[in-house]
């Protein structure tokens, strides 16, 4: 079986013109697919001190905050319109939408640091620090060529 992924860079950079309102919420439903959230979400979202949002879902509060993703990252949608028939069958997806910022959700409590959707972007940057293409400072510098071919010349002269 095969996952196949459609989208351009072009899709991308399109997408980012008007990007999507993304929300991540505590919570398995059995559906997929598009939420009126613009009707029966947003307007009942307050803001609080220290840039937390409240609202609630089905009764139960929830406290949340906009992320945004790291620099050089862009977060991409994609969706699966015809569910393969057996397992062993190729699966395609198309482009959905792309976003840079989304709202983080807790239930009954503050979004913090410690929160695994959190900790995932602290890995990335992370990530990047420890796989970067920036030089160490603090490395030895090699010696330039010309210097090394001289101490051998130098060394061979001293032994005859």
């Amino acid at each position: 079986m095969a996952i196949n992924l459609k989208a351009t860079k072009g899709d991308v950079k399109s997408a980012l013109a008007d990007p999507l309102q993304l929300h991540y919420i505590p919570a398995s439903i059995n559906g997929d697919g598009p939420a009126n959230v613009e009707k029966f979400f947003t307007p009942y979202t307050e803001n609080q001190t220290g840039g937390v949002l409240q609202n609630a879902l089905r009764g139960y509060p929830l406290l949340g905050k906009e992320m945004t993703l790291p620099e050089g990252y862009t977060g991409v949608i994609f969706q699966e319109t015809k569910k393969p028939l057996s397992s062993d069958d190729d699966r395609n997806f198309t482009f959905g939408g792309a976003f840079r910022t989304l709202t983080y959700w807790n239930y009954d409590r503050n979004p913090t640091q410690n929160d695994p959707f959190s900790k995932a972007l602290n890995w990335l940057k992370l990530s990047e620090a420890l796989h970067g293409e920036e030089e160490d400072i603090d490395a030895p510098k090699p010696e330039p060529a010309s210097s090394k071919t001289n101490k051998v010349k130098q060394e061979k002269g001293t032994a005859s």
